[in-house]
């Protein structure tokens, strides 16, 4: 009987090590661990010819009424710079800025979502329940003065964040060719680029897929993207 539960034992824990290693690790990794980045994440992003640029990015951070020390235990999407909160997809918004030029534009709602990453998650899954276009702040810009229009945003749900497909409605980005930027947890792309031609937007190939956690050193990536998606 000893012998069995000794077994029984070890194969509990055998378990227990592969759950860990499979997902445990890098949940921990993904929202225990704080993330510091600084002006050197943008080396390595050359310069290239886009004409007029607008970059467009949705993140958490402008968006939510973070706690005080939320930066002390980053999220999945969020980093520092030890003065401030700087999100996936604002980094990448910043990289893809280095190298074409152009404006940088914020998409920001009226609402704010929570601090904590998780009631986000759920807070998101509620919107796209709802289906009800969210209120956004700030003057829209004027896509048709731009040759070229980014668009990064974070996969929610498998699909654009609600903010997303808000800001592409109400600018008017429905038959405009528009270059994308996904920030993911595993899941790359999903629907997204599906659901954003469904909306009327045209998604010049290919697609950049960044896993959160790559951000801070993606910029071999970004310039890798931005060469193969041309002018």
């Amino acid at each position: 009987m000893k012998k069995k539960l000794t077994i029984l034992l070890g194969v509990l824990l055998a378990v227990l090590a592969a759950v860990y290693f499979l997902w445990g690790r890098t949940y921990l990794t993904r929202h225990f661990t704080e993330v510091r980045v600084d002006d050197s994440a943008l080396e390595g992003v050359g310069a290239h010819d886009w004409g007029r640029t607008l970059t467009v990015y949705f993140t958490r951070v402008g968006n939510s009424n973070f706690a005080p020390d939320v930066d002390a235990v980053s999220s999945a999407s969020l980093m520092t710079d030890g003065t401030q909160l700087i999100g996936n997809s604002q980094l990448l918004a910043q990289m893809i800025q280095k190298g074409a030029g152009g404006s940088l534009y914020a998409i920001e709602t009226e609402k704010k979502y929570p601090s904590s990453y998780n009631d986000t998650v759920a807070e998101a899954q509620k919107e796209m329940r709802d289906g009800a276009p969210l209120a956004l702040t700030g003057e829209l810009p004027a896509l048709d003065e731009y040759d070229t229009i980014v668009l990064v945003y974070p996969l929610w749900w498998g699909t654009i964040p609600k903010a997303v497909e808000s800001f592409v409605q109400q600018a008017g980005m429905a038959g405009h060719e528009v270059r994308v930027v996904v920030s993911h947890g595993g899941s790359g792309a999903g629907s997204s680029v599906r659901d954003l031609e469904a909306l009327g937007v045209t998604v010049k190939a290919p697609v950049l897929e960044v896993f959160d956690r790559d951000t801070v050193a993606a910029a071999g990536s970004v310039e890798t993207w931005m060469s193969a998606v041309g002018n």
